[in-house]
């Protein structure tokens, strides 16, 4: 009996240490688009991705060119994408912000001078450089999507990304 109750307990030992072991991790859902996402007809593929912080981030990926739109230490990753007719794009996530504050320098840093028309709701999208940009937001994360597609195409995608960061915790 003894011998059954020290067996009993070894197993329930063994057991309780194989729980208290560190869970198997995962990674974080990507702040960023997966080329399966451009759902528009096309082939995309990833072209280049990396991270960083918005003060570090390559100048031609700095939306209209203005850097003033998101704090210099703010985190920030981004992924460009070639579609199989050379249409290109490129998604900027930047985190931990207040993404209204953003967007508001997005539309009065980017807008053009002297255009101003009687749309309502804010201006998301702008012209620089041959490009469209788009910028929407979720959460503490601002987003511009830039490319040489329409922007129509854009403000496709811009709302897939603002949906799949939605789901994404802070």
């Amino acid at each position: 009996m003894n011998r059954t109750i020290v067996t009993l307990i070894a197993l329930l030992c063994a057991a309780c240490a194989a729980c208290g072991a560190e869970p198997v991790k995962t990674d974080p859902p990507s702040l960023l688009l997966e080329p399966g996402q451009l759902k528009d007809g096309r082939t995309w593929t990833v072209t280049g991705a990396s991270h960083g912080i918005w003060r570090d981030l390559d100048a031609s990926l700095v939306p209209c060119g203005k850097r003033v739109i998101a704090p210099m230490e703010a985190a920030t990753s981004w992924r460009s994408f070639t579609a199989t007719d050379g249409t290109t794009m490129t998604q900027v996530v930047v985190s931990g912000v207040d993404a209204m504050d953003a967007f508001k320098s997005f539309y009065a840093e980017c807008g053009t001078v002297g255009s101003v028309t009687s749309v309502p709701g804010p201006k998301n999208v702008a012209r620089h450089d041959g490009e469209v940009e788009v910028a929407a937001m979720s959460k503490d994360r601002f987003i511009v999507l830039a490319g040489t597609g329409s922007d129509a195409e854009l403000q496709l995608f811009a709302e897939a990304a603002r949906t799949q960061l939605d789901a994404v915790p802070s």
